[in-house]
């Protein structure tokens, strides 16, 4: 089983100019074959919002109808000259729909699909496609510049064949895989040192213990409220994280494996265990910290102790009206 998170917002110049999005993000899951892709539309093309929501969409059906095909092929110019033909065929379709040049929908276009033990990664222009092994952030593809400077390759760009990546693999110890534009790598990824923020890594993880939903809503206000703020442009991410070890919810879990996840020592009390397991059902339902304390019996002061450790952990979250609400799957 694998989770799914997107996100995408606009970015500063845009909201400005009263441009839409032109970042994109699909997900689908279909014939056992799970597809996320993330498309960054060019700021140049007036139609790329179209473009990146067209290609995304067709990647993610093509993979999954063919991606047995497409892995057993050892022929990788034959890949990509199948998949590009279909890239382009339905970008031809909406550019006769919407009266305009196939230029006025190019946008890059990064995806990674999985099936079984198995994955395929595909990646035009730039962004950054990453991934997590043994517990350490990787970068399968880097992002991929045009001739000039400030220029990228884009679905629609002639030499778009030869610069086009292909990765085939088994997935082994692969535990996840990361996708983001180029506005996104501003913030959460190091050109220099080619890597990934380690933030990254804590939202892969969490993505286990806490609904999909929630994390997007957490991602969009961070990426509206930080992310979008280091750059100009539109800022998306896509993530793909594998479940394999599915959480049935913290009241399942052992005692080690409860005070694993509160990193606290695996000797520590029953009592104290309890405690936090009773905040956590409590706060099913949003709760002040006075109304925490009396639940749990202790004053508020040292009830909130064990309320800011919960925050801190991301299992709980501190709502409007100073209110608190757990995030983790309890059952």
């Amino acid at each position: 089983m694998w989770n799914s998170i997107q996100c995408a917002v606009q970015g500063r110049s845009h909201v400005k100019d009263g441009i839409p999005c032109q970042d994109k993000t699909f997900y689908s899951n279909v014939n056992d074959v799970q597809v996320i892709a993330l498309a960054d539309g060019a700021g140049s093309a007036q139609f790329s919002h179209y473009g990146a929501e067209t290609v995304t969409k067709f990647i993610c059906s093509e993979l999954s109808e063919q991606f047995d095909f497409y892995f057993a092929e050892e022929d990788g110019v034959i890949v990509k000259q199948q998949v590009m033909s279909g890239v382009i065929k339905c970008l031809q379709e909406q550019a006769a729909e919407l009266k305009c040049e196939m230029k006025d929908l190019a946008s890059t276009l990064l995806v990674v699909a999985v099936k079984e033990e198995k994955f395929i990664i595909a990646h035009i222009g730039d962004g950054v496609i990453g991934y997590l092994k043994d517990d350490e952030l990787k970068i399968a593809s880097q992002p991929e510049n045009g001739e000039f400077v400030n220029t990228t390759i884009f679905t629609t760009s002639k030499d778009v064949l030869m610069t086009m990546k292909l990765i085939k693999g088994s997935l082994g110890q692969i535990r996840g895989f990361i996708l983001m534009s180029d506005g996104t790598e501003v913030s959460l990824y190091n050109k220099k040192e080619k890597r990934l923020a380690d933030v990254l890594k804590k939202i892969m993880k969490m993505s286990i213990l806490i609904s999909s939903d929630k994390i997007e809503e957490q991602l969009q206000q961070s990426f509206t409220l930080v992310v979008s703020q280091a750059t100009t442009d539109d800022c998306s991410i896509a993530i793909l994280m594998d479940d394999r070890d599915e959480f049935k919810g913290f009241m399942k879990l052992s005692h080690c494996e409860k005070c694993n996840l509160l990193k606290i020592e695996s000797n520590s009390s029953k009592k104290r265990i309890k405690r936090y397991s009773d905040i956590l059902l409590f706060l099913q339902k949003r709760q002040s910290l006075v109304n925490v304390a009396r639940y749990i019996h202790l004053k508020p002061k040292y009830a909130k102790r064990y309320v800011q450790k919960l925050c801190e952990l991301n299992l709980i979250e501190k709502t409007n009206h100073s209110c608190y609400q757990t995030l983790v799957k309890m059952n």
